[in-house]
């Protein structure tokens, strides 16, 4: 078990006070899921909750507009295999878990599973079945995720003494926002 429980923000948030952050998670009566994990078993985390979506997967990016366009920009990758989800996981993990201002998910293409990480990379899982479900709370507990009610976010923590600064993540000079054209060749649309 990965029971370490500090809690790292991703590099593309900041938050001078973050107390009472914790790796944690609660459940919804519909039976879904919001989760709260540090930053560098994000990707891990996200492997292991992708793998669980029965084929085929998407996965799907949500960019910020700028001052001219402040819509959000969503693009899809459809129709992908386990292996390809993992791929894009290992690949660009670590960038998906460190950005600040992007937002991201994977779900199944036949069925209604999905997993999408918000802001302040707040999680949402929304398992298709009874057995995602069970496998789910499996991942969180390998992962020392502490059951609570309610989940403490950086949404809580953020106030007029407390800012949040989000900023772009970039590694190797690529940011998300180059990935709608990295990944357009391997099917990646815009909606």
């Amino acid at each position: 078990m990965l029971m370490d429980n500090k809690f790292m923000l991703p590099c593309g948030v900041d938050i001078e006070n973050t107390e009472g952050l914790k790796n944690a998670y609660e459940t919804h009566p519909d039976g879904g899921f919001e989760a709260l994990v540090s930053a560098e078993k994000l990707p891990a985390l996200l492997a292991e909750l992708a793998a669980l979506i029965k084929e085929p997967v998407f996965f799907f990016l949500e960019l910020p507009g700028d001052e001219t366009d402040p819509e959000w920009t969503t693009y899809y990758l459809d129709n992908c295999t386990s292996e390809v989800i993992a791929a894009l996981i290992s690949e660009y993990g670590s960038l998906l878990a460190g950005d600040g201002v992007c937002r991201f998910g994977f779900g199944g293409n036949e069925n209604v599973g999905e997993i999408y990480v918000k802001l302040y990379k707040v999680i949402s899982v929304y398992p298709s079945d009874k057995e995602m479900r069970r496998k789910t709370l499996a991942v969180f507990e390998k992962y020392g995720l502490e059951k609570t009610s309610p989940l403490f976010t950086p949404w809580e923590l953020i106030s007029e003494e407390n800012p949040a600064v989000c900023v772009r993540a970039e590694e190797d000079g690529i940011s998300l926002f180059d990935l709608p054209e990295m990944l357009k060749k391997a099917g990646m649309y815009r909606a």
